[in-house]
């Protein structure tokens, strides 16, 4: 037994296994890392990693025939924790199931910074009025971030509150964005912003989201059927001011304005606005009534406008009549002068005719006045034109005079040229022109015109040629001559120029304008001399800089100088600076000065500037402080005050003001008979019964009650129910959702689908209803996957919840993951995480059963969501071939071009990105990246593809995830102008339009933007075909010339 013990006591020494030291490791949560080990010894070895609970391993043992030396690898997930944290590890080696060796190491938590953010799904706002929605904000990482907020490319006022968070990990926030629209805003005008949100410590880490604000007219309340209404604003504002000069007794002002507005709809057809000038009043002169006062009536194919000011009274209408398009303005002037205007337009895409008929009657006679032209396409890309005007007086007599136009015009792809004459027969008055030249200016271009103007004091003849140049993208240079012969002289002139555009993306941008003109006598008597102009502009990040110098020698010599200089500090301020310079004959004038204005925390808006003003010589300085505060106290309310001092060469001067101002608005639904005087409302007929559905099935059945004296209500509008529970609605066309008033609180609606209601038609539908109850859910982001809440586990803010059973209900969770999901019927429901709420790469986790028995309240229950976890086991070392790929835009549309890109480690020979079609090889960019520019020929939906990475023998694949969505080719699908341009997702070769009228070929620097100018006036649809496939149609609605164009 001796020599067993021995032996065996042998057997474990020669069988020992040495591990050597653990590498520190350092990872942020969720991160992989590959931990590696030098393991030395012979004969089998059973390797364990062992964890700290909660943590997890793709896998935790190996098993491995060591010969001397090896390395055995794990890869595990490093969990959530807070930064800074450190947790142990250790790889055990067993042999005989025998613990014969241990190495011990550290993990350390490294910062993590992450955001969600969302807004939500459907937003909508009503016109002509400011508009608010909420920003969703979690703080995802692993450490307190301070989060700054901002609104990017938005043309209309942006208001954040507030536009910083001190946020905790997994905290979330919501923050108020209001929109304050400007100018006229139309119903149906979508609004897109984007919202930004960068952690101070890694704005590396910014999210952005973009919010689609949808702006609904007010007859249609967003599509729920509003009734119309009619809003009484009145804006008032009050002024105080003081002004202090030496020597003078102190200037006290005090004065008011109260305008009043009266807008809205007069029913579901017409939409009108009275308002005035504003009263006004001061101290000295309390009271001034309006000075002016104007109306509006807009309706279908219909508008009326009104005005009327300093005594004199105008009315002016457009009406559209099937083909025809007609106006009327009537108006009236102090001193008895009165006029009157008809016009007419052909909106016919076969005839294009205009005329105009003009009438204006004076105390000493009467001025007539006929306008008619015609165009007419001769085809072949001739276009001829042709106008006739006749002008008469009455005053002692009746005089006539008529004046002829002409226009030939000619253009193919390549070439334009147009023949004009107008004149006046009678008065010996003829004018002859042409002009034309290459359409392209690029690389090489010109352009040239020429005229000649006869009448009884002889002849004029003009003549001009431009030759343009563009030897690389951005630098455009022209050189200009032209010619000029009158009875008193003979002159000539050049006009050389330069332009350019610069820019690196990112970092700056620029463009520079340089331009000189010569004009010299060749005989005879006129105006010669020489100009130069000037002008840089350059932006770079917050700085932006512009100026520009213009110097005349004409006789006189005259220079014009200035400089502008702003620093955008942020979103919310800028510093500004201005310099200008005048000199002339007539004086000469300076002025500069700086100013700082900033937008403070609560909507406070100061302004802090200086100027100084010289004129021959005198002037002063001016120093200024204006401070203002919307919303001051409550909602309308402004506040706003300054101090301005002057430093004049007469003494000092100190001004103060104080302004108060208050917007009120009345809204109240527009009198019936008035609703009934302008057409009424546009709607249709709603059918149906409510009743008890006991069996839940959908549909009456025999001894299903009704239930009497429950109004229901789609909008605003709402009737009683009769005894057997029968209702009719007449509703206006829109989609609205049911709701009851009367109905007892423990009943539901089976179905929620909303109901849209048609112009002029007849709905029938059954309402049923059943005892329902609601369920609490609460939403757990499972980090370890385990169902259970472990510590550092929070619920998931605004996340989708769905409940299936005998219906399908869904909600969103609040700002701590949890939701209310009402309107259960009785039966058996599966919960789960809906995910199409969830962050980006979560899935839903643990499932829920309930049965639901009415009136009985269920028990609140958790559902689970499991983040973002790698499915495929991979352990590797620094070397090994890995490959790791993405496309941008992250969601083109289907048939785009796109960037293929890879990111490879391991130096591969190639990187093939496979297609059904066959492999791509993607182009070598240096440090291991691949690129490559492609159009993916396959349907909208999602798609995995796979890159391929080789390396000798050695091959390695990773899927790339794409998602394709449906949508145009080209942009725009509507066209309203000229010259036509189009901007397409892919380069192409070449482009052509389609037509009844022909076949009409674009023009492409990049093969991306393509433009040019049809023969076309009108409206027209056309095919749009790029290198022989047909993307789709464009809409071409081209205006006509007005009736007064071309009048000699």
């Amino acid at each position: 037994m001796r020599s067993l013990a021995l032996l065996l006591l042998l057997g474990l020494a020669l069988a020992q296994v040495r591990l050597g030291p653990l590498p520190p490791l350092q990872g942020p949560p969720g991160a992989y890392l590959s931990l590696s080990v030098e393991a030395e010894g012979q004969g089998e070895v059973r390797f364990r990693l062992l964890l700290p609970e909660g943590w997890q391993a793709l896998s935790d043992t190996r098993e491995a025939l060591l010969e001397g030396k090896g390395v055995v690898a794990f890869t595990l997930r490093v969990p959530e924790a807070p930064a800074g944290t450190r947790a142990p590890v250790a790889v055990v080696a067993h042999q005989g199931g025998v613990e014969v060796a241990r190495s011990q190491g550290v993990v350390e938590f490294l910062a993590r910074t992450e955001l969600r953010i969302s807004v939500p799904e459907r937003l909508e706002a009503p016109l002509g009025a400011p508009f608010e929605f909420p920003l969703y904000l979690v703080n995802a990482s692993n450490h307190k971030e301070t989060v700054l907020l901002r609104a990017e490319g938005a043309v209309f006022q942006i208001y954040l509150n507030p536009q910083s968070l001190d946020l905790d990990p997994g905290e979330a926030r919501s923050v108020r964005v209001t929109v304050v629209p400007q100018g006229e805003v139309s119903s149906g005008y979508p609004f897109y912003l984007k919202l930004r949100a960068e952690p101070r410590s890694a704005p590396q880490a910014a999210r952005e989201v973009g919010a689609l604000i949808l702006f609904k007219d007010p007859l249609m309340a967003s599509g729920r059927g509003k009734d119309p209404e009619l809003t009484l604003a009145l804006r008032m504002g009050v002024g105080l001011g003081l002004a202090l000069t030496p020597g003078a007794a102190p200037a006290f002002s005090l004065g008011y304005t109260l305008a009043p507005t009266l807008s809205g709809a007069l029913s579901d057809y017409y939409t009108a606005t009275l308002e005035t000038a504003p009263f006004s009043g001061t101290w000295q002169d309390p009271w001034n009534p309006p000075q002016s006062a104007g109306f509006s009536l807009k309706g279908e194919g219909l508008e009326v406008r009104g005005t009327y000011g300093g005594g004199s009274y105008r009315l002016q209408s457009a009406l559209r009549a099937g083909a025809v398009r007609s106006s009327l303005d009537l108006g009236h002037q102090p001193g008895g002068v009165w006029s009157l205007a008809l016009g007419a337009v052909s909106q016919d895409p076969g005839l294009d005719l205009q005329g105009s008929l003009s009438t204006q009657i004076k105390p000493d006679g009467r001025q007539d006045a006929l306008g008619v032209r015609y165009r007419l396409p001769l085809g072949g890309g001739f276009l001829l034109g042709a106008g006739l005007d006749l002008a008469g007086r009455m005053a002692e007599g009746y005089a006539l005079a008529l004046a002829l136009q002409e226009s030939l015009s000619w253009q193919t792809q390549d070439l334009d040229l147009t023949q004009t004459y107008g004149g006046v027969p009678a008065a010996g008055l003829h004018a002859f022109g042409l002009s034309g030249g290459t359409r392209s200016l690029y690389p090489l271009g010109l352009r040239g015109q020429t005229s000649l103007q006869l009448s009884g004091q002889g002849g004029l003849w003009q003549s001009g040629l431009t030759l343009y140049l563009q030897p690389v993208p951005g630098a455009f240079l022209s050189l200009g001559g032209t010619y000029r012969q009158a009875p008193e002289g003979r002159s000539f002139g050049l006009a050389p120029g330069l332009s350019a555009t610069f820019a690196e993306p990112g970092v700056y941008a620029g463009s520079l304008y340089l331009a000189y003109g010569l004009t010299r006598l060749l005989e005879g008597q006129g105006l010669e001399g020489e100009t130069f102009q000037a002008g840089l502009s350059l932006t770079a990040g917050g700085l932006s800089l512009s100026g520009g110098v213009l110097l005349k020698d004409l006789g006189a010599r005259s220079l014009e100088a200035s400089v502008g200089l702003r620093y955008s500090l942020g979103a919310l301020g800028y510093l500004q600076a201005l310099y200008q310079q005048k000199e002339s004959p007539e004086g000469q004038s300076l002025l500069y000065g700086g100013s700082w204005s900033q937008l403070w925390e609560g909507g406070l808006v100061s302004e802090l500037l200086y100027r100084r003003e010289v004129k021959e010589g005198q002037g002063g300085h001016r120093f200024g402080l204006t401070l203002s505060q919307r919303d001051f106290l409550l909602p309308g309310l402004s506040l706003g005050g300054g101090y301005a001092l002057l430093l004049l060469p007469e003494g000092p001067r100190h001004a103060f003001s104080l302004s108060l101002g208050y917007t009120q608005a009345l809204t109240f639904p527009t009198p019936r008979p008035v609703v009934d005087l302008f057409g009424g409302r546009k709607g249709g007929e709603v059918v149906g019964r409510l009743f008890r559905d006991g069996n839940l099935n959908g549909q009456p059945d025999p001894g299903e009650e009704g239930l009497p004296g429950v109004r229901v209500c789609l909008g605003s509008v709402c009737e009683a129910t009769d005894g057997e529970g029968r209702f009719r609605l007449l509703v206006p066309v829109g989609r609205y959702a049911w709701t009851f008033q009367g109905l007892p609180a423990t009943l539901a609606l089976l179905s929620e689908a909303p109901v849209q209601v048609e112009l002029n038609a007849r709905l029938a539908q059954d309402l049923p209803v059943a005892p329902a109850v609601a369920l609490e859910v609460w939403v757990l982001d499972d980090k370890n996957g385990n169902g259970q809440e472990d510590p550092g586990e929070h619920g998931i803010a605004y996340a989708g919840v769905c409940a299936e059973g005998p219906v399908t209900r869904c909600a969103r969770a609040d700002e701590g993951g949890r939701a209310l999901i009402p309107g259960l019927f009785q039966g058996t429901y599966r919960l789960k995480a809906d995910a199409r709420y969830l962050p980006p790469g979560y899935g839903p986790g643990l499932e829920a059963t309930l049965q639901v028995t009415p009136p009985a309240a269920p028990i609140p229950l958790r559902v689970t969501a499991l983040p973002p976890k790698r499915e495929v086991e991979i352990t590797y070392r620094a070397g090994d071939l890995a490959l790791v790929g993405s496309v941008a835009p992250l969601t083109p549309v289907a048939g785009e071009e796109v960037e293929v890109r890879a990111l490879a480690q391991g130096a591969p020979e190639a990187v093939y990105l496979l297609l059904p079609e066959g492999p791509v090889a993607l182009e070598p960019q240096g440090e291991g990246y691949f690129a490559r520019r492609l159009r993916l020929r396959l349907p909208p939906g999602y798609h995995t593809l796979t890159l391929r990475a080789v390396k000798g023998e050695e091959r390695v694949e990773s899927p790339l995830g794409l998602l394709l969505a449906q949508g145009p080719l080209y942009s725009p699908q509507t066209a309203e102008s000229q010259p036509l341009r189009l901007v397409l997702r892919f380069r192409a070769r070449a482009l052509r339009l389609l037509g009844e009228g022909g076949v009409y070929e674009l023009k492409s620097k990049d093969g991306y933007t393509w433009e040019g100018t049809l023969p076309l006036t009108g409206e027209h649809t056309l095919k749009v075909v790029a290198d022989g496939e047909e993307l789709g149609p464009l809409l071409l609605r081209l205006p006509k010339e007005s009736a007064q164009e071309g009048t000699p």
